[in-house]
């Protein structure tokens, strides 16, 4: 069938259901808003845990009873423990320079120091595949049952409120985007077999002049993916724009690559599609003559 005719058909009915058209695009702009904001916000958190994956290390500290000896033997363990990449020595001297610079302005008052309190370290940086909150805290323990470390540092809580934090959004994600499927192909639903009844007699001619169900579906399909289309880009192109506002105060902050917007776009066609697909086939079975 030549697809010039689903489309003038299509377009047919999305003319003559002017108001359910518009409410049923509307629906789909405000969902796909919504769920793209929340995508968009962990777009941008998983961007930035990749920028800080790069400075997660693991601090060791040494014994005040570990001489230069037994700081470098201790480094050659460290850096055999699975998934560490590196174990940089920092001595007391280095340690207190770094103090003060982060002192900044109050560094005067290290001054007053008698002699450097600050212990010596190793600065243990992680294998990509290592730098993740189990992982960190596997190696942490591997590292503090080393002879003379006495202690180790990796922000354990902060990083576990992290990643709690990205899960949190990934499962809010998940709910929204089954409460946006739901709402969205009800509304094409209702849109399109609203369509069907108002065209219900010109269906039954066609059925009994042998056309196939398969020819009486496409237009009212290729409709409801119409609205799924129309309905993503609005919502998109809306988001598009509060970005752009946005992005004026926080540059870092990034959009949708070509290939997430792609698929945002075909998630809205195929809500579409189905929306319409259910209306046609319950309207086709319970349709005289039907099996």
């Amino acid at each position: 069938m030549p697809i010039g005719y689903s489309w003038k058909e299509a377009m047919a009915g999305i003319r003559r259901a002017k108001l359910m058209s518009l409410l049923s695009v509307s629906t789909i702009s405000a969902a796909l808003f919504l769920l793209g904001a929340f995508l968009l916000v962990t777009v941008n958190f998983r961007s930035a845990v990749s920028a800080f994956k790069n400075k997660f290390e693991i601090q060791a500290f040494l014994s005040e009873a570990c001489d230069q000896h037994q700081a470098l033997v201790v480094g050659s363990y460290i850096r055999e423990v699975p998934g560490v990449a590196d174990a940089v020595f920092v001595s007391k001297e280095e340690a207190l320079k770094k103090f003060r610079q982060e002192l900044a302005g109050q560094a005067d008052l290290l001054d007053a120091l008698e002699t450097n309190p600050l212990p010596r370290s190793f600065r243990v940086t992680l294998r990509p595949e290592a730098r993740d909150p189990e992982s960190m805290a596997r190696i942490a323990e591997r590292i503090l049952a080393i002879d003379k470390v006495e202690d180790v540092e990796y922000g354990r809580e902060w990083l576990g409120k992290f990643y709690r934090l990205g899960r949190l959004l990934v499962m809010l994600d998940i709910a929204l985007l089954v409460i946006v499927s739901l709402a969205s192909v009800i509304v094409i639903f209702n849109t399109i077999q609203l369509t069907l009844y108002a065209r219900r007699q010109a269906v039954v001619i066609m059925k009994l002049v042998g056309a196939t169900d398969g020819f009486i579906r496409r237009p009212f399909l290729l409709e409801g993916m119409l609205h799924g289309f129309a309905g993503t880009a609005a919502g998109t192109g809306v988001l598009y724009v509060f970005y752009r506002l946005l992005s004026g105060s926080f540059p870092s902050v990034i959009f949708f690559r070509a290939q997430q917007f792609m698929l945002l776009m075909a998630f809205g066609v195929l809500l579409g599609l189905a929306g319409s697909w259910i209306a046609v086939v319950r309207f086709l079975r319970r349709m005289p003559g039907s099996a």
